[in-house]
């Protein structure tokens, strides 16, 4: 049995959803079959993890496009690369050229909504004419993509459709309190967190106006925020916290390594995203057991039933936030029953073993005769 190489690379180092999905999938398909290898755009994160798992590692050599598609090329023939698979916008166009250059199959995958092409983003509009035209395989991570990636003229029996998965049994564990005990939360006081980097898209304006309205009727309530910071929008939501009066109620903690331990310290999960192509760390917080409220901003309305295994409201609303907030942590046995029915959703439908499976009929599908491009 021929043993086929693929190269993961993706145009930032982590942490986030989609380096995890990489991560994952380097480390996780199987390695008779496929020999996985990393290119990356610098030492950091990702490097560090992919090398944990026994992934051979190779950084980019320039932070330009023109150093991005040489790096990739330069790999790709020294490695006598059979399949490069990239992820986000722009590193699936560098390696649809180096993979036109060097005469290997490639996949892209977009994690989220890749920007727009109009009259004033020629330059992105050209590179997603070359992945549409040149990709072997398109993935998107929902359905709310593929839709979108139609739209833009992608052939829609190109597109491929994986759900984002992760590992279930690292969140099956038991709530110990030490999360609680690191905020010196008492008893009786309500936890409501978000997973997410502090970008734009995420929203997080609404979930603090939210809080602020909770606080205010509600003062056994805390909330906190984990991910890496933007340090402009963080300045932004900071002041605006302090300006909510919520400085000693909402806490930005920053990356954390220890997010299955801390969502089962949660009393409920909240995602407040404008735009989301999946979320990774909604199907993470139903997999711990948690209650989850999310905004119907595309990815999530495939995870939740909304009232059934969670509840979504629209994106942008800090009253509706609010109002379902309070309406769970007001009736601890509702969210409890939400709760079991998400994690159930999670089990069955968004496994890490699902997702590599799926992963690997692509490979093989485009592998199977053993040839390249």
């Amino acid at each position: 049995m021929k043993t086929f190489t693929i190269l993961h690379t993706i145009e930032t180092g982590g942490p986030g959803g989609a380096e995890n999905i990489l991560l994952s999938l380097a480390s996780g398909i199987d390695g008779r079959r496929f020999r996985s290898l990393a290119l990356v755009p610098c030492e950091g994160w990702l490097s560090q993890q992919l090398r944990n798992r026994g992934i051979p590692v190779r950084v980019a050599q320039s932070s330009s496009s023109y150093g991005d598609i040489r790096s990739i090329r330069e790999v790709a023939r020294r490695e006598r690369v059979d399949l490069i698979h990239s992820h986000l916008a722009d590193q699936n166009f560098y390696s649809c050229v180096a993979g036109r250059v060097t005469r290997t199959k490639t996949v892209a995958t977009y994690h989220g909504m890749p920007g727009l092409p109009d009259s004033t983003t020629l330059r992105a509009a050209w590179k997603l004419h070359f992945v549409r035209r040149w990709a072997d395989a398109v993935v998107v991570v929902s359905d709310y993509l593929k839709k979108a990636l139609v739209k833009m003229k992608f052939p829609s029996d190109r597109i491929t459709r994986i759900h984002n998965g992760t590992d279930i049994n690292q969140f099956n564990i038991p709530g110990r309190g030490q999360f609680r005990n690191e905020l010196g939360c008492q008893n009786g006081t309500k936890l409501v967190g978000m997973i997410a980097n502090l970008r734009e898209s995420k929203g997080y304006e609404y979930f603090i106006r939210a809080a602020h309205k909770v606080a205010a009727a509600d003062g056994q309530v805390r909330f906190i925020a984990v991910g890496q910071i933007d340090k402009t929008i963080g300045e932004n939501m900071r002041k605006l916290v302090h300006d909510s009066h919520l400085a000693d109620r909402f806490l930005f903690l920053g990356f954390r390594r220890d997010v299955p331990t801390i969502l089962r310290d949660l009393d409920l999960f909240v995602l407040s995203s404008i735009t989301e192509g999946f979320s990774l760390a909604t199907v993470e917080a139903m997999a711990a057991g948690k209650p989850v409220i999310a905004t119907r901003s595309g990815g999530p309305e495939e995870i939740i039933d909304d009232g059934i295994n969670g509840v979504l409201v629209p994106p942008a609303d800090a009253d509706a936030l609010a109002h379902k907030i309070r309406e769970l942590l007001d009736n601890p046995d509702r969210a409890e029953e939400l709760a079991r029915r998400g994690r159930a959703k999670a089990v069955s439908t968004f496994s890490i073993e699902s997702m590599i499976s799926e992963y690997q009929s692509l490979y093989d599908r485009l592998l199977k005769d053993g040839s390249t491009q």
